[in-house]
This record gives C-alpha cells, sequence and structure tokens, in this order.
C-alpha cells in the first residue's frame, strides 16, 4: 500500500498549496479589514466636517479679516558665533 500512495510525496506537494492558501486568506482579510477601517474614517471625517460647516455657518467667527501686524523698529545685536 505504501508503493501506492506514497504519503510523503503527497505532503511534499501539499504543503506548497496549504502555504499559498494561507498567503491569500491573509490578503483577502486584511483588504477587508482595511476596506472597514477607510469606510468607517470616512463616515467619522464626513460627520466632522459637517459639524464643522454647520458651526462655521450657525457661529460665523468674527476675525475673517486678514490683520497686519506692523512691528516697531528694534534693533539689530549682530554676533559672530563662528569663534
Amino acid at each position: 500500500m505504501n508503493d501506492k500512495f506514497p504519503l510523503g510525496k503527497i505532503f511534499e506537494t501539499l504543503v506548497p498549496f496549504i502555504v499559498a492558501g494561507c498567503a491569500i486568506a491573509l490578503f483577502f482579510g486584511l483588504l477587508f479589514m482595511f476596506s472597514y477601517v477607510l469606510v468607517w474614517g470616512i463616515i467619522i471625517g464626513g460627520i466632522l466636517w459637517l459639524v464643522s460647516t454647520i458651526k462655521q455657518y450657525l457661529f460665523p467667527s468674527s476675525s475673517t479679516k486678514t490683520e497686519v501686524i506692523k512691528k516697531s523698529q528694534g534693533r539689530i545685536i549682530e554676533h559672530d558665533d563662528k569663534k
């Protein structure tokens, strides 16, 4: 019976397929997990954007003008750091 069904030869040919199957399953599992994280990120980001837009619409910021700050004249102290 060992001549007709060499058990060692079967395991030698089976192992690469098991490894390939595990790699493919891992790839699809990570792909599904990434897609769920991506979908939840889009949902949460959209909600935050909507809240921010509504807040900006209802309570507009009074400091929308760009203010130019004039600097007073000062003195410049020069020094030589390379000594």
